[in-house]
């Protein structure tokens, strides 16, 4: 099927209006109809049958980047709703990626230690600390992004010096200067004289790779890579998954959260360590791991955005609505 396409914030032609008109309306048709069936009042497509499951990175890399195009055509998105998806999903975010390693508070508890500042009886302070310390460093990586700023040494510092700030303040924000281990895995890190080299080839790695390498693609080597290094003595994990998240942010996909289940949080570790064991540096399991993720939160967004209603969504999503044209019920 050949989709016009037209340029992101262009205005569509009389054509296309009438057409996106017609597809809203069977749209919302298809949506009515699958609320009915589930006797429920939200309910969403199966955008899984147009943008099918693969294993393949390079027809998931091709899937992510039509989805990106679905997404670009809302835009430019309702800024109200950007904020309020930014404050609920940075707290999810926070939960989930300081859960995976081993905070102990629940989602409802995060949001109330960020955002109310309540102390949660029976709970560690430091659990509270990592909360806070969390959420601050995913406004920075906003506020990195927002600023056009570079990602280097400095920023993935910064980015360290947030996590653990109020619990290590010797060692926030600096590189190891001791051997560590990863608790569970066979992956031994780098002796701490060989991380500064290591880091310079980590950033040689992404300035020469930035503007070619597929933007899903080099936030998971990112992750990975930094992940393998270990070159901090805490909080490696969080950290490069905001690494990760920073870069998909600075190419225009969403943030996309990691999920803590203890099966979800096995298959994260066994795709890390595959890629740290491997002989011939093969990541490609870890890749797919990535791109499957940001592939979920990409059609979460889209099914949150499609169902807008307002004056300013009546001409947005052709290249969406297009797209799952299959998928709708015919007009009456």
């Amino acid at each position: 099927m050949t989709i016009d396409k037209p340029q992101i914030n262009s205005t569509l032609n009389r054509k296309q209006l009438q057409e996106l008109g017609l597809l809203r309306e069977r749209f919302n048709l298809s949506l009515i109809e699958i609320m009915e069936k589930t006797n429920k009042n939200h309910g969403k497509l199966d955008l899984s049958k147009i943008w099918e499951d693969t294993d393949n990175l390079t027809e998931l890399y091709n899937q992510l980047s039509d989805l990106k195009i679905c997404i670009d055509s809302f835009r430019p998105l309702n800024s109200a709703q950007i904020q309020n998806l930014q404050e609920t999903f940075d707290i999810e975010y926070t939960y989930e990626s300081n859960r995976i390693e081993g905070n102990t508070l629940t989602l409802m508890e995060t949001d109330l230690v960020i955002n109310k500042g309540m102390t949660i009886e029976g709970k560690p302070l430091v659990d509270h600390q990592e909360a806070i310390n969390h959420k601050d460093a995913v406004n920075y990586i906003r506020e990195v992004v927002k600023n056009e700023t570079e990602f280097n040494a400095k920023t993935l510092l910064d980015i360290h010096a947030l996590i653990l700030q109020g619990i290590d303040r010797e060692n926030a924000g600096k590189y190891r200067n001791v051997r560590v281990r990863i608790s569970g895995s066979k992956h031994i890190c780098p002796n701490p004289l060989k991380v500064p080299d290591l880091m310079d080839e980590y950033f040689a790695f992404y300035l020469q790779n930035k503007d070619t390498m597929h933007p899903v693609e080099l936030a998971a080597n990112m992750h990975e890579k930094l992940v393998s290094v270990h070159p901090f003595i805490d909080g490696n994990g969080r950290t490069a998954r905001l690494v990760m998240n920073l870069i998909l942010l600075q190419n225009g996909y969403p943030i996309t959260i990691i999920n803590s289940e203890r099966s979800k949080r096995l298959e994260y570790y066994q795709a890390l360590e595959e890629a740290q064991l491997s002989e011939d540096f093969d990541n490609s399991k870890f890749q797919i791991f990535v791109a499957q993720y940001v592939k979920q939160w990409m059609f979460n967004y889209l099914n949150i955005f499609s169902v807008n209603i307002g004056d300013d969504a009546k001409d947005k999503g052709y290249y969406f609505f297009k797209k799952v044209e299959s998928l709708l019920k015919k007009s009456l």
